[in-house]
């Protein structure tokens, strides 16, 4: 069941990927042999190598949704077995877990989903859970 579970989530991922609507450049500008895609944001990306170097073409690419888009998570809260709110044994649902200087630590995938990282503290280490 799980292994058919994430078999589907790869396929849906890929798909959402391949089939991506996102928009391309605003505007192309191309002076002094420089070439420059802006972004919906304003923000200028300088491609005159993937240009010249690699045959990219600017007005094909794509952008998401934009430099820091997605907030990440700081300094996360998590509730221990007996706490409201704590899942149910019963219950399924997926997580990416670890354990860290004896610091055992579960992210659930659907928070994931929404902030793809998470800047997390175990001990004294500094660490990014990135999804």
């Amino acid at each position: 069941m799980l292994q058919t579970l994430v078999i589907l989530i790869l396929l849906a991922t890929s798909w959402a990927c391949s089939n991506s609507s996102d928009p391309g450049p605003d505007n192309v500008i191309r002076e002094n042999g420089q070439v420059v895609i802006v972004d919906r944001t304003g923000k200028r990306w300088d491609v005159t190598h993937a240009e010249t170097q690699y045959g990219m073409k600017a007005e094909d690419f794509q952008f998401g949704l934009g430099p820091e888009a997605i907030r990440p998570i700081l300094n996360p809260e998590f509730l221990l077995p007996g706490d409201p709110g704590y899942p149910d044994r019963s219950g399924q649902f997926l997580v990416i877990g670890t354990d860290l200087n004896n610091d055992p630590r579960a992210y659930p995938i659907d928070v994931l989903t929404r902030h793809e990282v998470i800047d997390e503290v175990f001990g004294n280490a500094h660490v990014a859970v990135a999804y």
